[in-house]
């Protein structure tokens, strides 16, 4: 953690936190990555686990049972898991993404429903947004939820949904009004969903490339039947805004994990820097290695008070949309750098499984990705200068 951080709002606590996260994953996730990363599994034992240190309960009210942190030690947390496995992270991610849903917007009923047992990491929650035709344009989504008394009939697909399979509930967002103009307006709303839902179906597994160890699922829903009291925060037409507040909050999370990633590519690649020969001495003599790694160093700091300003602009303001956006985007576009230069600097070695390297390569990809794709995110952040100028 560089000095500067100190002064943008780190406290005793934030690095108390950060070294129980370390050491838990020093201890418990790097000693068996590669084997869990091999079998693809999901961290079923990690769980509790993580629970108990109150990791799982990162978006939950101290009132049912979680640790409520803040945005600083949200991004922290993240950053420390993705060190140790980005697989890891992933899990603990969608899960938080789901149970902050919850705990703004939820229905007393619904909180005391669902909280607890998200918290205690005897439930485990995501989201459901991307359709085969609908990605990053979430105001033209096509699943229908239409009212039918006490339920809601719901008729359409998802697809590559990280943790369908183990989220209980998974908040999927729906279109409640299609007449509505623009749909985001008034036509969209979430949906708390049951895994034993009549008429919802979890299709295949999606392959991935990388992010091991949870899962990536397509769904169908032929007039499942879903009780109107699912309805998150029982209010129709907010769901777009909803859910733009979890992404906000999830590029945080994102920004946080893709320091973890490009962190452990640059401490893996100094290691072996110093100690692989070449014309007699330790490759870190050379002035194009050392060249390379201050260039990567430079950059995560970068990046980490990025992730820092957003998240401390978050927790004073409610929402920080466009400095989110800028922490995700450089965050992750470091994170993709760093994992192929780490590569470069192995050399041959760093194509092979028998270094953590290649698999860090795979992870970054998905970091551009994920929680808003890049490009999308550059243009609201150009939208935002613009606006700005007059």
């Amino acid at each position: 953690m560089s000095e500067q951080s100190t002064i943008l709002g780190l406290t005793e606590d934030h690095h108390a936190l950060r070294a129980v996260v370390r050491q838990f994953v020093d201890e418990r996730v790097i000693p068996t990555v590669m084997e869990r990363e091999a079998k693809d599994e999901y961290p079923d034992d990690l769980i509790p686990e993580m629970a108990a240190l109150g990791i799982m309960g990162m978006s939950v009210p101290e009132e049912y049972g979680g640790s409520d942190v803040d945005y600083i030690s949200y991004g922290l947390v993240f950053e420390e898991l993705a060190r140790g496995w980005m697989g890891l992270a992933s899990v603990v991610g969608s899960s938080a993404s789901g149970a902050f849903l919850i705990a703004r917007y939820g229905t007393a009923e619904q909180k005391r429903k669902y909280l607890p047992g998200l918290a205690a990491g005897s439930r485990t929650s995501g989201m459901a947004m991307t359709e085969p035709a609908v990605g990053s344009d979430l105001k033209n989504i096509r699943l229908t939820a239409r009212r039918d008394g006490a339920s809601y009939v719901l008729n359409g697909t998802k697809t590559m949904i990280t943790q369908a399979r183990h989220a209980a509930p998974l908040v999927v967002m729906v279109r409640t009004d299609p007449t509505a103009q623009p749909p985001h307006r008034g036509g969209m709303s979430l949906m708390l969903i049951e895994p034993d839902t009549p008429g919802y179906t979890i299709g295949r597994d999606m392959k991935k490339l990388g992010h091991k160890g949870l899962e990536l699922c397509e769904l169908a829903f032929d007039n499942a039947v879903v009780p109107a009291s699912q309805l998150l925060g029982d209010v129709e037409g907010q769901g777009f805004y909803q859910m733009m507040s979890a992404l906000d909050r999830g590029r945080i999370y994102m920004a946080g994990a893709s320091i973890g990633i490009a962190r452990a590519s640059l401490e893996a690649a100094a290691r072996y820097a110093k100690q692989r020969e070449a014309f007699g001495r330790p490759i870190a003599d050379y002035q194009a290695i050392k060249l390379k790694l201050a260039d990567m160093a430079l950059r995560i700091d970068a990046a980490r008070l990025l992730t820092i300003n957003a998240a401390v602009k978050t927790q004073a303001e409610g929402r920080a949309s466009v400095e989110s956006a800028m922490a995700k985007v450089f965050a992750s576009e470091t994170c993709i750098q760093a994992s192929l230069e780490a590569m470069r600097i192995h050399g041959g070695y760093g194509y092979t499984t028998e270094f953590p390297v290649e698999r860090f390569y795979r992870d970054a990809p998905l970091m551009a990705i994920g929680e808003g794709m890049n490009d999308i995110l550059m243009l609201s952040v150009a939208e935002s200068v613009l606006a700005q100028v007059r």
